[in-house]
């Protein structure tokens, strides 16, 4: 009898033991997907418009319009001076700092910039400008 009582309460002892680890696992995973969505909320909270707008599909899809239109309408454009890929997407993005763009891109890839022309970029290079330049510029949102 004596072993049997013992034997219960190992045995109750054990269930209540996993119970507690059970519940104990729910309520430390449900705090760490509060902290995580209270974190994600943070982060959405603290990037601006301009930040959300240039990763909008919208943005995107223009801005590769932009670069093919450039790529198939000006091809044999200088990257930098006048009638430059520098001066219309300054004018574009009401922007001043293509050439610093353009040149960090060029660099990062290899390309000349002093003497390449816009065939000499891919589309997501442009885009890439495009995106940067819109980023530093004092172009207004919804225009």
């Amino acid at each position: 009898m004596k072993q049997k009582k013992s034997i219960l309460l190992t045995g109750a002892l054990v269930a209540v033991l996993s119970a507690s680890f059970f519940w104990g696992g729910m309520m430390s995973s449900k705090r760490a997907e509060v902290r995580a969505e209270e974190t994600g909320i943070t982060e959405l909270n603290e990037r601006s418009e301009k930040e959300m707008a240039a990763e909008s599909d919208s943005f995107i899809n223009t801005s590769t319009e932009y670069a093919k239109h450039l790529l198939s309408d000006y091809p044999d454009s200088p990257l930098l001076g006048d009638s430059s890929l520098e001066s219309m997407v300054n004018d574009v993005n009401a922007g001043h700092n293509a050439k610093e763009v353009i040149l960090a891109v060029c660099e990062a890839n290899g390309i000349p910039a002093e003497t390449a022309v816009i065939a000499d970029l891919t589309v997501e290079q442009i885009v890439e400008i495009d995106r940067t330049v819109f980023m530093d510029s004092d172009h207004p949102l919804g225009e």
